[in-house]
C-alpha cells in the first residue's frame, strides 16, 4: 500500500485508515517511512527537471500521508513508535 500511495493511487484520510487496526498503523507507518528513506537516499540529477519533480511529488505524497496516518493514531491513542 505504501508504494500505491506514493505512486498516488491511494490517498489516506481518517476514513480509509478507519477500517484499520494498532498493528496495521504501525506496520504501514514504518513502511512508509522506510520508502521516504529509499525515496530520499535515490540520486537524482539535478539538470533533469522532470525526474526531480517527479521525486518531489513522491516525497510530497508520502509526507502527507505519514501526517495523515500520525493525526489519526494520535487521535484514536495508537503509539507508532
Amino acid at each position: 500500500m505504501a508504494k500505491d500511495i506514493m505512486d498516488g493511487y491511494v490517498y489516506l484520510n481518517p476514513l480509509v485508515l478507519k477500517k484499520y487496526d494498532a498493528a496495521s498503523f504501525k506496520e504501514l507507518h514504518m513502511q512508509l517511512r522506510r520508502l521516504q528513506i529509499t525515496i530520499r537516499a535515490a540520486g537524482v540529477d539535478l539538470a533533469d527537471l522532470e525526474a526531480l519533480r517527479h521525486r518531489n511529488q513522491k516525497l510530497q505524497r508520502m509526507h502527507q500521508a505519514m501526517s495523515v496516518l500520525e493525526n489519526q493514531a494520535k487521535a484514536q491513542k495508537i503509539s507508532l513508535s
